[in-house]
This record gives structure tokens, sequence and C-alpha cells, in this order.
């Protein structure tokens, strides 16, 4: 992945990846009509979940079109043909693991199972973290830790958009923001290659949205929160390497901000209410963001991607002020935030008053208005 362009020739690459790839997505997804189970936003009414497929044929279709007429950008596909093979393979997997839950429901157990599956598979064809960058500029060689923090984080960012994805348009409209700040940051550090696939899932997920908005005509599914969510996580290892060969996995982790803090938060809240961890429910960002603002679907789906821009912009200051105290700065300022987006959506209350919280506090849980008759 060498062979740093110019600025020009980058724009040139990333549009016509992001074009190519918006352009077979929209039609795809405008004639796909396959049948899968009801879902419950859709008042229980059967909308395709066919969002992956368009996604994921785009995605990968898009840079070889690109290449047909770029002579960069097929010596970029030719020279790194083994890894797009191995993000092929590993991709689809994930993906159709997710295509199997849209038509018939498959236990967490089993989507896990695949999923570090995928995720091992793609470690040894050669996506790995190897050593993570701090932001004042240090590094830690992570050794036997490398296999184990590489999987945890695919599998991690895999969840993390498919959680997010519980309101129209919110996971794919996200996912788009974070693949355009990841295309840019990924160029800047000269992975050219990377750059142009990060913006042809941009291209692919924007051609998606118009049919995803409020009130959905097509949903992203499993398939394509899965296949999003570990392309994603993928391709940020493989394109975050800096000068040093050292890989600075906080900037698609701040990027990845809202995704990653509300399957954090629920994994949490979930363990400290006395539930499982994996049950689903309905407490998840997007949902009090519409219960305590009122807001409309499309006011929430609006709200996600206003703060997904902020965790974004925070991320491209993070790469521009790289081993400068301005990181420092700018990473408090996400805590700061983070914090008072958890306090606004009432999760630390939640999470300090849960049964367990209580239990440590030796206090008892609160009495329901119908206890003792």
């Amino acid at each position: 992945m060498q062979g740093r362009v110019s600025w020009r020739a980058f724009m040139k690459l990333e549009l016509q990846a992001a074009f190519a790839a918006l352009c077979i997505a929209a039609p795809l997804t405008a004639v796909l009509r396959l049948k899968t189970r009801p879902n419950r936003r859709a008042g229980f009414e059967s909308v395709p979940r066919i969002g992956g497929f368009s996604i994921l044929s785009a995605f990968f279709a898009a840079p070889a079109i690109v290449a047909i007429f770029s002579d960069d950008a097929r010596r970029y596909v030719r020279e790194d043909w083994s890894a797009m093979l191995a993000l092929g393979i590993c991709g689809t997997l994930v993906f159709l693991v997710g295509a199997r839950d849209d038509f018939r429901p498959v236990g967490w157990r089993v989507k896990f199972g695949f999923q570090f599956f995928a995720a091992t598979t793609l470690y040894f064809g050669g996506f790995h973290v190897g050593q993570m960058t701090l932001p004042g500029g240090g590094a830690v060689a992570l050794g036997w830790l490398d296999l184990p923090v590489t999987v945890v984080w695919l599998v991690v960012v895999t969840n993390a958009v498919n959680l997010i994805d519980g309101q129209d348009g919110v996971a794919a409209g996200i996912s788009v923001l974070v693949s355009a700040t990841m295309a840019y940051v990924a160029w800047d550090l000269g992975h050219d290659l990377i750059a142009m696939l990060f913006a042809a899932l941009a291209g692919a997920s924007l051609g998606f949205i118009p049919f995803n908005l409020p009130h959905a005509r097509r949903l992203l599914g499993d398939s394509g929160a899965y296949f999003l969510g570990f392309t994603i996580g993928a391709l940020s290892i493989a394109g975050f390497v800096d000068t040093t060969g050292r890989v600075p996995l906080y900037i698609p982790l701040v990027a990845l901000g809202l995704p990653v803090l509300d399957a954090g938060v629920a994994f949490l809240r979930r363990y400290l209410a006395g539930a499982h961890p994996f049950e689903a429910d309905h407490d998840h960002f997007h949902d009090r963001i519409e219960r305590i603002f009122r807001f409309s679907a499309l006011n929430v789906a609006l709200a996600s991607y206003a703060i997904t821009a902020v965790f974004c912009g925070a991320a491209l200051l993070l790469h521009a002020w790289y081993k400068n105290a301005g990181s420092a700065i700018v990473g408090g300022a996400v805590v700061v935030f983070a914090l008072l987006l958890l306090m606004t959506l009432g999760y630390i209350g939640t999470m300090w008053n849960s049964a367990r919280m209580l239990t440590l506090r030796r206090r008892p849980e609160p009495v329901t208005a119908d206890a003792g008759g």
C-alpha cells in the first residue's frame, strides 16, 4: 500500500469509487424485494432486509470498476489482491450469518462463533494490530496479545454497528460518516487502496440510505449491519498504520464513538440490571433520544448523525495533532462529551440505581407500585 498520490488524484479515485458504489447500491436496493421475517420497526410488516446484499455487492464491485479505468487503482488492487481476497471471504461469511438470521432467527452463540472464526481467519490473512500507538506518540507492542486484541476489536465493532441499527437510517448514515472520515485518514497515512475501499463503503451505504430513511422501504438487516461493522473494523486496522508501522487505533475508536459507546453501555447496564448481556432490549441511545426528546424517527436519525459528526471531527483533529499537545485536549474533550451524553440520556442514573449497584451499596431495590397488594 505504498505510493502516495497527489491530492487531486486522491479526490479523483475516492470520488470515482464512492460514485461507482452508489450507482450500484441504489438500483440493487430498489429492485430487490426478497421476503424476510417481519420486523417490529415496520409494524411487523415484512419489509425486505436486503441492505447487506446491495452494500456488499457495491463495495466489492466499485474498486474493480475504477481499476478498469485507472492505472493507479489497478496497481493498488494488484499489489494487495491477497488482502482483498481475505477481506472478501471473511466479510462474506459474516454477511451470510447475518442474512441467515434475517430469514430465520439464529442464536447469539452461533453468530458470535462465526464472527470469531471470521475475525481469526482475517488475522491470519494479514489484518492485525501488531503494535498500538498511544496519543502521545509512544507505542505498546502487543506480542501474544495481538491475536485476541485484533479479534475482539473486529467482533466489538461488528456488533456495535448492529446494535445501533434499531431505528431507520441510523446505522447506514453513521457508516457513511465514519467511512468518509477514515478514508481521509487512511489516504493521509499513505494507504491509497484502503482509502479507496473506505470511500466505496461510504458510497455503497449512501446509495442505500434513501430507501432506509423513515419510513423505510428496505432495512439494513443483520446482514448489512454485520458486514458494515466487520468491514469498517478490518479496514481501520489495515489503513491506520502510521509512518512508524504502528496502528493508532484510538482514531477509528473515536470516530466510532456512538456505536461503540452504545454497545459498551448496553452490555454494562444489562449486567448491572441482572439481565443477560446479549438479550435484546429497546433502551439503546436512539431509543432514549426518541423517548426523552419526543423526536420523530427522522429526527432520531439526524440527531445520531450530528453526534457522530462530533466524534468524527474529533478523530480528524486527533490525527491532525498527532504527537501534539492538542491531541490531549481533544482526547479530554471527547471523554467529557461522552459523559455529558450519558448524563443527558440518563444512563448514569440508571446504572447507579440498578439492581447490582443497589446490592453493592446495601440498599433495597425500589418497591414497585403494585408490590404488596
